[in-house]
């Protein structure tokens, strides 16, 4: 089996891969009040005649999915998720007109953007901001971006998307009101993604697979789109 880009697997042409995971290392920006990331080495080449690693972070640190159980009281842990879920097709956005630093993005925005809640149903909608890539290895990632605003928040919930990725906040501040709404539909939320700009606004597959983490809330996640030749 090749793999390689516009190789065969499977018998099927494969499209270009693009990877849109923020870069992880003790430089990842947490959520504010979350501990930054750690790795520790275990074992050495030198002294032990291998190298290991210990981690340590949130979960919801960099590219991460959010469970239904992160907000949600009976909600679905992140191994409850059928796996179906996490690759579907996807359908982006483009919001860098409309957005700006610390500032709400808006139902109105959506539809100025072209949101369709039938065409987004069981995908994975995609956000495009810009945010993410401009402000991921500084402190105003978290500090003055862009976020959802409610009523973009519950039109999102009522279309049903499989996922909703973004490149900047779900919300604004506590309590964190539209985590409850779309993660109380269900709607998995992929956040801290990058490159969303450089997505079609259709023609895509989304591939976004977090870990298997008995009982948790989230999980750090790999995210690539498959471009459909």
């Amino acid at each position: 089996m090749r793999t390689s880009e516009g190789s065969a697997v499977g018998g099927r042409a494969r499209g270009e891969l693009l990877d849109l995971t923020m870069p992880f290392s003790e430089k990842t920006i947490p959520v504010p009040g979350h501990p930054c990331p750690r790795f520790e080495p275990l074992t050495t080449l030198e002294r032990d005649g291998v190298r290991n690693t210990t981690m340590t972070i949130s979960i919801h640190t960099g590219t991460h999915i959010d469970a239904p159980s992160h907000f949600i009281p009976d909600g679905a842990s992140i191994d409850e998720i059928p796996i179906d879920r996490f690759c579907r097709p996807g359908v982006r956005l483009d919001l860098r007109e409309m957005s700006q630093p610390g500032e709400p993005i808006t139902l109105e925005h959506l539809k100025e953007a072209g949101f369709d809640a039938a065409e987004s149903r069981g995908a994975i909608l995609m956000l495009a901001s810009g945010w993410s890539d401009q402000a991921w290895q500084s402190e105003r990632l978290y500090e003055a971006n862009p976020y959802l605003a409610q009523d973009a928040a519950e039109a999102i919930a009522e279309a049903l998307p499989s996922a909703l990725g973004l490149d900047f906040a779900v919300d604004d501040t506590k309590p964190w009101p539209n985590h409850t709404i779309l993660l109380g539909e269900e709607v998995l939320l992929i956040e801290n993604l990058m490159r969303l700009p450089e997505l079609p606004r259709e023609g895509f597959d989304v591939m976004a697979f977090p870990l298997r983490l008995v009982g948790e809330n989230g999980g750090p996640t790999r995210v690539v789109v498959e471009l459909n030749r």
